[in-house]
Parts: C-alpha cells; structure tokens; sequence
C-alpha cells in the first residue's frame, strides 16, 4: 500500500514536474545510488558523471546519456584497441601472403613444381659440396702419408705441411656441417610448401565464398581476460594448438584462416552465428607472446543481443580457462 501511494506520488510530482517545465524544453530523470528518481531541468555537480535520460517538455525521451567511463574503463579500452590494432595488422600480413601465393601459383602442380624446383637446386648444392669432400678428403689422406713417411725417415714436418693438414681437416668439418645445414633447409621447404598448398587448397575452395573478415565489420565489446601469456616459444606452440582447438570448438562459422600468428572463423552471416578470431602476438624484446581471442555476433539485433548472453560470455571468459593448464 505505501509502494503504491509512493508511485502514486512520483506519478503526480512527475506530471506536475512536465507541466511546469513544457517551455523550458529539458528535463533530466537519473536515479541515484540509492535507488531513487530524481526528475529535474538542472543536473546536480554530484550527478553529472552518472548515467541519465533527458525529457522533451511533453514527457518524451530524447536522449539516453550513459555514465562516464573510469579511468580504469578507459585504460582498458585503449589496451583492447591497441590488442585489436596489432591483430588486424597480423590479418592483413596473412592476406598479402595469400594474395602472394594465389599470383604466384595458378595450380597445385606449379607449386609442386616450384618445391621440387628448390629441392633439386640444393640437392645440386649438396652434390658439388660432396665432390669437395671427396677430393678434400684425397688430399689429406696424401698428406698424411707423406707426413707418416717423412716422420718414418726422421724428417721434420714442415710448418705448412701441419697447417695444410689442419685447414683440410676444418674445411671438412664445415663442408659436413653445410651439408646438415642444406638437409635442414630442404625440410624447412617441405614443410613450407606443405602449408602453402593446404592454404591454395584452402583459397582456392573458399574464395567465391569468402564475404569478408569478422574484423571488417563493428566489433561488440570483448574483455581483456581473453588475453593469455606464454612464456617461451615451446609453451606458446602448444598453447597454440589449444587455441586452434577453442576456436574449432565454440565458433559456428567456418575456419577461414589458419596460421601460426592467425586463427579465424568467417564474418557470422546468420543472427545466432558466433565468430572467433585469436592472434599470437610476439613480444618483441623477450621470448614469449600474448594469445588474444576476440568473439564477434552478427551485427543485427538479434545478434548484439546474443552477445549480451550468459552462454556467449561463459565462451569468452572460458578461453583463459581453457590455455591455463596447457602453458603450466
């Protein structure tokens, strides 16, 4: 009954408010820390950081001012822009590569080519290194003899019969340690080669499909805890796979870039489409890197609201979860 007569009043003192303010043109309604409605055309000193709607004279909303933000909200935002800037910058190097690969390359047969083409190069390489080898090795198994023939006889060996034999012997150990170097370099294109033509595989099956990164279009809010740290390279990489998994699992879009820096799902199409997008971003004066996910809803009412749910949250707030025990 009192909560009833109270509203009562608000009602009356509102319309009274309205009526006497109809040629003044603003009124402000806030509600105080308390709980209580304020209605007024000046906004108290105490009030003006604090969230409030502005009235016309007939009572109508105008306009919905939100609480100013605190210096922790804003440090926050700035740290997130910069997190997506670094990140929108790792997409595009992904592009340009892809970009690269698609003029270079019309089909898989020319990059095969190309692979084989530099495998046979160093194998070439490799073959005129062995050839020294061979003759390096004649070399100083003829001063060897000579320098056992010589010591038989009582000889003194020369100065630069030792030093010959020494340079052979170094030339030969760094003659081996090139050809280790060529065998790591030929794997390193293998495996190169093996990446790009999944990616042209990839490229060359999405790209009529392909509407556009999630980043293109207005990000909803993300949080700042979707921001993990690895320390060192071998926990980054493992970390990493455990990204790749969070992503496949929760994002309903498909996987549209795949890379050691870059994990992204296509721009949501439908309302109840999520999005997900994880970049690794190297530190640049120490080991390490920060793995930051960035979720994203479809632009559409429906779709903000779906990521103002508990379901879509419990994903964000899930990631750091899911990478801890991983980079332990």
């Amino acid at each position: 009954m009192i909560r009833a007569k109270r509203l009562s009043n608000l009602i009356v003192a509102t319309g009274l408010l309205l009526a006497s303010q109809v040629e003044a043109g603003k009124i402000y309604r806030w509600v105080d820390e308390e709980g209580n409605v304020h209605l007024s055309d000046k906004v108290p000193a105490e009030q003006v950081r604090n969230a409030r709607t502005e009235l016309s004279g007939s009572g109508r909303e105008v306009e919905k001012i939100q609480a100013a933000k605190t210096e922790e909200e804003i440090a926050k935002e700035k740290e997130l822009e910069k997190l997506r800037a670094e990140q929108q910058r790792l997409i595009e190097i992904q592009r340009a590569k892809d970009q690269v690969l698609l003029r270079t390359f019309r089909t898989e047969d020319d990059l095969l080519m190309a692979r084989n083409g530099k495998l046979a190069a160093i194998d070439s390489n490799i073959h005129v290194i062995r050839g020294n080898i061979r003759r390096m090795k004649g070399h100083l198994a003829e001063m060897q003899q000579n320098a056992a023939s010589m010591e038989r006889q009582g000889q003194r060996l020369s100065e630069n019969l030792l030093k010959d034999i020494e340079n052979t012997r170094a030339q030969l150990r760094d003659s081996y340690t090139t050809i280790i170097q060529k065998e790591q370099e030929k794997e390193a294109i293998r495996n190169s080669s093996a990446k790009d033509l999944a990616r042209f595989r990839n490229l060359k099956n999405l790209r009529e499909e392909n509407t556009g990164s999630p980043l293109d279009q207005e990000k909803t809010a993300s949080l700042l805890d979707t921001v993990v740290v690895c320390q060192d390279d071998q926990a980054c990489d493992i970390a990493w796979s455990k990204v790749e998994e969070y992503v496949r699992k929760y994002a309903t879009t498909r996987l549209q870039m795949l890379s050691d820096s870059i994990i992204m799902s296509a721009a949501p199409l439908k309302d109840e489409d999520i999005s997900l997008t994880a970049s690794r971003i190297r530190f640049k004066d120490k080991p390490g890197a920060e793995l930051f996910m960035d979720l994203q809803c479809k632009s559409s009412p429906r779709g903000i609201d779906l990521c103002k749910t508990d379901e879509v949250e419990k994903i964000r707030t899930g990631f750091r979860n899911y990478l801890t025990e991983s980079i332990r």
